[in-house]
């Protein structure tokens, strides 16, 4: 194996001998792999293999997950910038960087997240809208150690800018006003409230879970293309991935997109469509456009009542369709 990539790492101990490792990046006639070597000063060194194959996509996010975590854990990079251009350490954190940190786990908020989350799902009942966009778990929680009881310290939470302090505002200060709350307002005495070492614990620690997320959609767009070439069908796929049939599909039109080769599922659900059903769904997307799902459906299959589960099968045979559609216009052009 040829190296294209080493770095070594070493973590104080505060004995004679600092614990090092250093972490790899090779490649052998196209097939590449990253890990970490543990550098022992006596003994053997052990190795971790974060990855190996053939997706320089899948290496790039196995390796950053891997060093995340090795410096969450306490190590650093003898050569700078392995997770950006200049290392946290040497920069002063943001205030609202260290909000969220501290805020982040801090016992005895669970209290005030049961009413939090009720309030959010009732708004978000009433404004038809995802919980998400409404607060996310992080702004839950950030409201709930904070206990912001005026618009001015509401303001004060990060994610509470002025358009979602006008329109929410008014309804958690109500909610929160009834705590009682040990700290003051302003806030920034959370700056000396976070240690370094906390900080760099978290800091990682978002970081190892980002990239682990990114991995883990890394590793289920392989296996996808992977069955796609095998010849697997919709259902196959989505009992196999584990995933809802309606978001496979979703996922499948943006490796279409990216380029990807997604032809030979296309062509198999395509042939459990009926002539008459596809050429209808063609002229209407002609007609149309393809760019709206919902006036679509209207069009091929009428207004008619059906039960739930047959407008979402009509919906997927829209998706299946205008992806063969989008293939044929591009080779057109």
């Amino acid at each position: 194996m040829q190296i294209v990539f080493l770095n070594r790492f070493e973590r104080e101990t505060g004995v004679a001998e600092d614990e090092r490792g250093q972490v790899f990046i090779g490649e052998e006639q196209g097939n590449w792999s990253a890990g970490w070597h543990a550098l022992p000063a006596q003994g053997e060194p052990g190795q971790e293999l974060w990855y190996e194959g053939t997706s320089w996509e899948e290496l790039l996010t196995a390796f950053r997950h891997g060093v995340a975590k090795r410096m969450r854990e306490g190590f650093r990079p003898l050569l700078d910038g392995m997770l950006e251009d200049t290392p946290f350490w040497e920069r002063r954190p943001q205030l609202q960087a260290l909000l969220q940190c501290y805020a982040d786990g801090r016992e005895g908020a669970e209290e005030l997240l049961v009413p939090l989350r009720l309030w959010r799902r009732a708004k978000a009942a009433e404004e038809k809208r995802a919980a998400y966009m409404i607060a996310t778990n992080r702004e839950l929680q950030m409201l709930a150690v904070y206990v912001p009881q005026t618009l001015a310290e509401l303001q004060q939470v990060p994610g509470f800018g002025k358009l979602k302090t006008e329109r929410y505002g008014a309804d958690i200060v109500a909610l929160l006003s009834g705590y009682e709350r040990s700290h003051a307002y302003p806030l920034d005495w959370v700056a000396e409230a976070v240690s370094a070492e906390a900080f760099a614990d978290w800091t990682f620690r978002q970081k190892e879970e980002r990239y682990g997320k990114s991995l883990s959609l890394v590793q289920d767009k392989r296996k996808l293309l992977a069955g796609i070439r095998q010849g697997r069908s919709l259902s196959e796929l989505a009992e196999e991935l584990q995933c809802p049939r309606r978001t496979l599909l979703e996922k499948v039109e943006r490796l279409d997109e990216e380029g990807y080769d997604v032809l030979p599922l296309v062509e198999l659900e395509l042939s459990e469509i009926p002539e008459a059903e596809r050429d209808g769904a063609i002229r209407a997307m002609g007609e149309l456009g393809d760019r709206y799902l919902k006036p679509l459906q209207k069009r091929v299959y009428g207004t008619a009542e059906a039960e739930e589960g047959e407008i979402e099968r009509q919906f997927e045979k829209l998706r299946i369709v205008r992806i063969r559609f989008r293939r044929d216009r591009q080779v057109a052009v």
